[in-house]
């Protein structure tokens, strides 16, 4: 069942004859996330092919509880078969001294990125900010979170999301990370793009012939 955070807008399948990237976050840069829509950002939207619901519980280094919520993910199929990968926490406990300030995901390497957040979808903080590492492959959401430090207990995120030009993807193959503004985190496994199985023979038999390949942003 497609969780109450995502509008009708974002489950909508977009039959256009193209849509184009975004605004283009490549390795190593960092940029502002005002957040979208569908309208702005067609190419972010289209069907889900995708969901997960995962707990966590971040503790400090004496095993005292500082954050517990869910981590919802999604991936999304548009017209064009590019796929987008979305992050959100929600149902977050109330009353804990844990504060999020930073959420990443890995797997991203080789591929064009568009990073932002949906503003058609439900949630209470909104990213400041978005980068990506040096290497490409780690994507990172940042504060301030709507003018504050973070997402406290008992607060939710909006749908944060990472459009590619990626056309497969694989369950458990990347890393989300949830970081405290005190240091804590914890790992959960998330879908990440992958070549399709035709792109990696070709990726082989172009070795064999020494082809040079233009590598994707």
């Amino acid at each position: 069942m497609i969780s109450k955070t995502l509008s009708t807008a974002c489950v909508a399948t977009f039959a256009m004859a193209s849509v184009s990237m975004g605004a283009i976050l490549a390795p190593g840069s960092s940029s502002l996330t005002p957040g979208t829509d569908a309208m702005t950002s067609p190419h972010a939207y289209g069907s889900v092919v995708h969901s997960q619901l995962d707990s966590f519980d971040i503790f400090n280094s004496s095993g005292v509880l500082l954050y517990q919520g869910q981590l919802e993910s999604f991936v999304f199929q548009n017209a064009l078969g590019e796929l987008t990968f979305d992050l959100a926490i929600i149902g977050s406990e109330a009353g804990l001294n844990g504060v999020i300030g930073e959420v990443a995901r890995s797997g991203f390497a080789g591929w064009v990125t568009d990073v932002d957040w949906r503003a058609d979808a439900l949630g209470m903080k909104s990213p400041d900010s978005a980068s990506r590492s040096t290497g490409g492959d780690k994507l990172f959401w940042s504060g301030p979170w709507s003018g504050t430090a973070g997402i406290f207990s008992g607060e939710s995120s909006r749908m944060m999301f990472a459009s590619t030009d990626a056309s497969a993807f694989q369950t458990n193959s990347g890393l989300a990370r949830i970081t405290l503004t005190t240091g804590e985190f914890i790992d959960i496994e998330v879908a990440a793009p992958v070549p399709a199985p035709g792109a990696l023979a070709l990726i082989g038999l172009a070795g064999c012939v020494g082809t040079r390949r233009r590598r994707r942003c």
